[in-house]
């Protein structure tokens, strides 16, 4: 016993002469816990006093490398222990022993003694303690803090309930009091993570909503410029057929007139009578609406292919037919967007059609309106 408390004193010197801010889960306190646990498992598995002394020795030390280094910290703890042992040896036996029970805590084989079994549990026993939630966010919090970044809360409680199902006791005392109160935990840690995914769902809706507001702003915003664009086109259109009327009647009649006697002046004005006319047709088919007969089958509708909000589409469907078609779009978030898309499809290739046929309506109008004045001066020059 008296190694025993040289042993406790020794450590806690070591906590204090070695702080390490960034261990919350690695403590002192948890060292303190796993050694009254390895205490009450080894009594109740029956451990000789010798056997019990090496393992309490062991759960002293066995998280005392954590505070030297984070990988490989059995091994620290393996040499914290050894170097102790120069100064106050407890006999070639107990040392083995302890090293062993260290050493087989980092869980990468199974115990090959009761004493390694014990320790293994007592490093364990907090997956049974009803304040394991707490205890594990300082886990959690510790890991966070030696990975310097911060570890997702769903993640680590998923990890941690792959770990609390697939734990395995070994002594007789654990695997009697420990399972129930472990699968209580189970459950614990199971609600947490129903809590988080209700939380990120929630935020995924959050975002969804904010990006169907955006979605619902641009489907208006490219709705509304386009119609101006297309406004802004029949104004020009009515420009050129307000204009190429006036210079055709003008033309037209001056040249009838001149007709009757050849006049030199008549080829410039036969110029400028066909390109007005020209231009007058290109601008009034860029205002002239096509409408083409629709005949929509049930399949079609079916299949989602019409554009429930084009007249030139849905002209053609029974207004029974039409309202269930539109009744089911409004449910169906992909149909509903899917339609404004194609909607919009169809009011920038409308739009396109519009302004490519005004554009030829402004070049024959420029180009007649040049010719026909090249013309007026050649005749001119050659009267003079």
């Amino acid at each position: 016993m008296e190694v025993i408390e040289k042993v406790k004193l020794h450590v806690i010197d070591f906590f204090e002469k070695h702080p390490n801010q960034q261990l919350v889960f690695h403590t002192l306190e948890h060292t303190l816990s796993v050694v009254r646990q390895a205490e009450i498992i080894g009594q109740a598995e029956g451990l000789s006093q010798e056997d019990l002394n090496a393992v309490t020795i062991a759960a002293w030390f066995h998280d005392t490398g954590y505070l030297l280094q984070l990988e490989n910290h059995e091994g620290a703890s393996v040499t914290v222990a050894r170097e102790f042992f120069k100064n106050h040896p407890v006999g070639e036996v107990c040392e083995n022993i302890v090293i062993d029970c260290i050493e087989v805590t980092c869980r990468k084989r199974e115990p090959k003694s009761v004493a390694e079994s014990v320790i293994l549990d007592a490093d364990i026993a907090h997956v049974a303690d009803e304040n394991f939630i707490q205890i594990s966010k300082k886990l959690k919090r510790e890991i966070s803090n030696c990975m310097d970044c911060d570890v997702k809360v769903r993640d680590y409680w998923e990890g941690t309930l792959s770990f609390m199902e697939k734990l395995e006791f070994y002594t007789d005392y654990a695997k009697t009091n420990f399972p129930a109160l472990l699968q209580d935990n189970i459950a614990k840690v199971k609600d947490l993570l129903k809590v988080e995914a209700e939380k990120e769902n929630k935020k995924e809706n959050k975002k969804k909503r904010n990006t169907e507001k955006g979605v619902e702003s641009m489907f208006r915003l490219t709705a509304s410029n386009q119609m101006r664009l297309s406004s802004i086109g029949d104004k020009k259109a009515n420009i050129l057929i307000s204009i190429n009327s006036i210079l055709i009647s003008v033309s037209a009649a001056v040249a009838t007139r001149q007709a009757m006697d050849y006049h030199p002046f008549l080829p410039a004005l036969v110029t400028l009578f066909l390109s007005s006319l020209i231009s007058l047709i290109f601008a009034i088919l860029s205002c002239r609406p096509e409408l083409k007969p629709v005949n929509v089958t049930d399949e079609e509708l079916k299949q989602r292919k019409i554009n429930l909000l084009f007249f030139g589409n849905f002209n053609g469907i029974p207004y029974p037919k039409y309202h269930e078609s539109m009744r089911e779009m409004m449910d169906d978030y992909d149909y509903l967007y899917g339609n404004l898309i194609k909607d919009q499809y169809n009011l920038g290739k409308t739009l396109y059609r519009k302004y490519k046929l005004l554009r030829i309506a402004y070049n024959v109008f420029m180009y007649g309106f040049i010719l026909a004045a090249l013309v007026f001066a050649i005749n001119y020059m050659q009267l003079t």
